[in-house]
């Protein structure tokens, strides 16, 4: 609809600028003839009005263009956060520019077409990345909603600022579009319809600066959420520790299913991710106890565990940051390094459905941790 309206000024002016070419061409009386000079001195001082006005704009924003279509669960939260950022600033700006072309084409407190098609340009470019903005937003809360606290109040003080500038900004299109039907209708805009539009420029203006200063400490809120993350996982200490190497290795391979069951919905909470540093912290202390190459032919023969003893917390530490797809990959070499999977029953892969183990053993039966679908 707005892009119609946009074409129907711009046929307007044409329009005009067409008669005017041909009225010159029709033979009038001396009265006409004053008239119409008149008219056409009006006409080309609001015409050079409208060009310094064009002239004190600044430069045009180019036509935003959509991007390449991003799958959001191949960032790292860091990364979408930083994305939200910048669309957050760029709809800052671009609402400025908005209010001062506002300001600097009602300063003569009247408005041509060619002046509401300026403020158009403007207006579409903060419009796009207020909705990008909160796409973007509305990705963070899908992805982590239920583990990122701290960020997660930011980002609903950013959001309700948001919605205030998107507010303001359907007051000017309002606005816009009152003023377009008069010029349609060849009248003379009313000086209340200007005001109003100014009125609204303002309040844009003065939202988009409350929307600039609560975005200012995004970045630094995220650290401080994953800080705490962080810390809170390096106070888990082990509560079951595995007694034997084949105990070891399957609380590696619980910790591991127990991860992909986690991230299966392509997402991890606070819990999730508390569970998943205890399994890890008891794996870590059974690797630490029973490494070296194990000998035989059974499960891990050959392999030396106590290389991997940091694996557990090295992968905790990317999920806690937020490094969704290098925990991920981490997750799959460190799943192929452990070669065969003990089997049985109750262990790992022994029966069909149990990514833990069995009662007796970590994670084996119910009152242990990590003992049902999804720890």
């Amino acid at each position: 609809m707005k892009s119609t309206l946009r074409i129907a000024l711009t046929a307007l002016t044409l329009a005009g600028l067409l008669a005017a070419c041909t009225m010159g061409a029709q033979p009038t009386s001396d009265a006409s003839a004053i008239n119409t000079a008149v008219v056409g001195t009006q006409q080309a001082q609001a015409l050079a009005q409208a060009t310094v006005n064009a002239y004190t704009l600044t430069a045009m924003p180019a036509t935003p263009t959509p991007g390449p279509t991003i799958e959001y669960v191949t960032l790292t939260e860091e990364e979408l956060a930083a994305l939200i950022d910048q669309a957050v600033a760029e709809a800052v700006a671009a609402t400025e520019q908005t209010t001062t072309a506002v300001t600097t084409t009602t300063s003569d407190s009247a408005m041509t077409t060619e002046e509401v098609v300026y403020v158009y340009d403007y207006y579409y470019y903060a419009d796009y990345y207020v909705e990008y903005a909160e796409e973007l937003m509305a990705e963070y809360y899908e992805l982590y909603s239920e583990l990122a606290n701290e960020m997660i109040a930011e980002m609903d003080a950013i959001a309700a600022e948001l919605e205030q500038v998107n507010s303001t900004l359907s007051s000017i299109d309002s606005s816009l579009q009152e003023i377009s039907a008069t010029l349609e209708q060849g009248l003379e805009v009313a000086t209340e319809t200007i005001a109003q539009l100014e009125s609204a420029a303002q309040q844009a203006q003065a939202n988009a600066q409350e929307l600039k200063s609560q975005a200012q400490d995004m970045m630094t809120v995220l650290q401080t959420d994953q800080q705490n993350r962080l810390n809170q996982i390096a106070q888990i200490q082990p509560n079951n520790i595995p007694t034997d190497r084949v105990a070891a290795l399957q609380a590696g391979f619980q910790f591991i299913d127990t991860a992909k069951l986690a991230l299966s919905d392509n997402k991890l909470s606070r819990d999730e991710l508390t569970n998943l540093a205890q399994l890890g912290a008891n794996a870590q202390a059974g690797f630490a106890n029973f490494g070296g190459r194990g000998t035989g032919a059974g499960p891990g023969a050959g392999i030396d565990l106590s290389q991997f003893t940091n694996k557990f917390s090295e992968i905790t530490q990317q999920f806690a940051r937020g490094q969704m797809p290098q925990g991920r990959a981490n997750l799959d070499g460190f799943e192929r390094s452990l070669g065969t999977r003990p089997s049985g029953p109750g262990l790992p892969g022994g029966g069909p459905g149990l990514p833990g183990g069995g009662p007796g053993l970590p994670g084996g039966g119910p009152g242990l941790p990590g003992g049902g679908p999804g720890g």
